[in-house]
């Protein structure tokens, strides 16, 4: 599908793609909302628009896991079981397991990437969303037991890939494909994306 999983959560929709009981491969939304998966949050009455959500964390981290279990090869059990050892060392701080273990994930997932070389800027293009989605995936069910997630979230300097935030600490993270860590880690002081936490108690 094209559709852009980034989009799903708190989507607006009009009434008569709701009733639509045709499987589209470009916009899976009426779908999951027939489903049980989404439900609406609110009813725009001018624009005769709904807004469209997960009802709550348990159906949210539900549909994730489903969801992982298909896309992050192999199979849910062993994702979920990653999962929680992530969520392990960032509440306890331990970046550089946490970074270690990221980095054979990914390592290990990029075995099933459907590509067999770059050759137009399409694949490449592709490509990178390949990986967007795998980390929105993998961040997003990471969220589900941290105090608060905010994926691609724009502020008046910039637009921060995501933020993590655990009972003591709180997690800035910035991707680059084809960049290095040190090109990150100046963008995030640059742009100031811990301007907000700076009287934050939590280590950042």
């Amino acid at each position: 599908t094209d559709f852009d999983l980034r989009e799903m959560e708190g989507i607006e929709v009009n009434e008569a793609s709701l009733s639509d009981d045709r499987a589209d491969i470009n916009n899976p939304i009426p779908m999951i909302y027939q489903s049980g998966y989404l439900t609406i949050k609110e009813y725009n009455r001018r624009m005769g628009t709904y807004l469209l959500d997960f009802p709550n964390n348990e159906v949210r981290k539900g549909f994730l896991s489903v969801l992982a279990a298909h896309y992050l090869k192999p199979g849910g059990g062993e994702v979920n079981s990653w999962i929680i050892d992530a969520v392990t060392c960032l509440e306890q701080g331990n970046t550089s397991a946490f970074c270690d273990s990221l980095t054979a994930f990914s390592r290990f997932k990029a075995e099933f990437i459907p590509y067999d070389s770059h050759t137009s800027l399409k694949e490449l293009d592709m490509t990178e969303k390949h990986f967007q989605y795998t980390f929105y995936l993998i961040l997003r069910l990471i969220g589900v037991y941290c105090r608060a997630i905010h994926c691609e979230n724009r502020q008046s300097f910039g637009r921060v890939d995501c933020i993590l935030e655990m009972d003591e600490y709180v997690y800035i993270f910035e991707f680059k494909m084809d960049g290095t860590a040190e090109e990150a880690l100046q963008q995030i002081a640059e742009k100031g994306y811990a301007r907000s936490y700076l009287t934050d108690n939590r280590k950042i």
